[in-house]
């Protein structure tokens, strides 16, 4: 490896972990901020609340990666034009695309950790930044959720399963609530399915067996008062981001399974496939605005012109200004395109790719239109 590419790797390795560790502890903080009305009164120890901040990190890195990737290239390389060290690289007979390709190597690696994130990492903290929530709030822990299948104490201390629960319909199946006696079991009742209706559960085609008295009886319907209310236990629920993507496949087949068809899960699978691969793609953008083109080199020269300021600063505000609109164009995009997923306006499975797609197409016919 040449020593002008390690010294790129370097830097550009540098500014990285800097903006988006920075960037991502920054975002954790004002998350904090945001909770503290709610955490104030129970008076949360400073360890509680610096292992929320801590475990916050890994969320929001997960999600400012791509940018932190974008601008981390613009800055780099568009310093290097600044500094005519690519004019340099040209007259010595170096080629372009052999210089940058350890970058090509290195977007790929960012889209591995992407999925490293998304997979791993972020649904272990995730769980237990939530679990500290509830410590901090005295909450305790109130029900159990994975894969669709709920389990959960009664308010009249029952033991209850939920094997389907369906958050957005407010419609729970494979019913099963044990209830205990001084002497243990004492009655067990299955229900096929139940719904929220009138402030209770109703639940349907009941079966309520009396262990102490060895007698079974099947019912049509039976409220059950017992069970609380959905919107106080679907605090206690898995978000998205609390699951892995096998998770997420093994709770849509058994949607499936159930006769539910749920769009809103299938376009957020999709895209926690399709999240990742925009890391290699904006670093190629970087990479082609910065040195095919000489956009960044240009306006920061008139900028620079303007306020009297070298080009080697001026090319740095307007690699942040161009990384920052090129993000929030990324993200405008990406979200309205999940909003018409999720609306079925558009096939949910295709939803999230499509500005990857586009940004794909773009980075790479701009990084081939770099001149050598």
């Amino acid at each position: 490896m040449l020593i002008i590419q390690k010294l790129y790797i370097k830097d550009f390795f540098k500014v990285l972990a800097t903006l988006a560790m920075g960037i991502s502890f920054i975002f954790s903080i004002i998350g904090l901020i945001d909770r503290v009305e709610e955490f104030m009164p129970y008076n949360p120890s400073l360890s509680l609340l610096l292992q929320y901040t801590l475990l916050n990190v890994p969320r929001y890195l997960h999600y400012l990666l791509p940018m932190a990737t974008l601008l981390s290239s613009l800055f780099i390389f568009s310093q290097a034009v600044n500094r005519k060290e690519i004019i340099v690289i040209k007259a010595s007979s170096g080629k372009m695309k052999t210089i940058l390709m350890p970058f090509v190597w290195i977007g790929i690696m960012l889209i591995l950790l992407g999925f490293v994130l998304g997979e791993v990492i972020v649904p272990v903290t995730s769980k237990k930044t939530h679990s500290i929530k509830n410590q901090i709030t005295h909450k305790g822990k109130g029900a159990t959720f994975k894969e669709g299948t709920l389990y959960m104490r009664a308010k009249d201390g029952s033991i209850v399963r939920i094997a389907l629960y369906l958050p957005d319909k407010n419609i729970s199946k494979g019913i099963t609530i044990f209830k205990f006696g001084t002497e243990g079991l004492k009655q067990r009742i299955d229900a096929k399915t139940a719904e929220w209706k009138s402030n209770v559960w109703e639940l349907k085609n009941v079966t309520l067996s009396d262990i102490a008295k060895g007698r079974t009886t099947e019912l049509p319907t039976l409220v059950y008062e017992g069970i609380e209310s959905p919107r106080i236990f679907q605090e206690d629920m898995w978000n998205v981001e609390e699951m892995t993507i096998l998770e997420l496949i093994r709770y849509q087949g058994r949607l499936k399974d159930a006769g539910f068809k749920n769009i809103k899960l299938t376009v957020d699978l999709s895209s926690r496939l399709s999240y990742h691969f925009i890391n290699l793609f904006l670093l190629l953008l970087g990479i082609s605005l910065s040195l095919g083109g000489d956009i960044v080199r240009k306006i920061s020269l008139i900028l620079s012109r303007q306020k009297g300021k070298d080009g080697a600063g001026g090319s740095g505000i307007i690699a942040a200004g161009l990384g920052l609109l090129i993000s929030m164009v990324y993200w405008l995009g990406y979200s309205f395109l999940l909003t018409l997923g999720y609306t079925g306006a558009i096939p949910p499975i295709l939803a999230p790719w499509i500005i990857p797609f586009l940004f794909a197409m773009v980075s790479v016919y701009l990084y081939n239109q770099i001149p050598e």
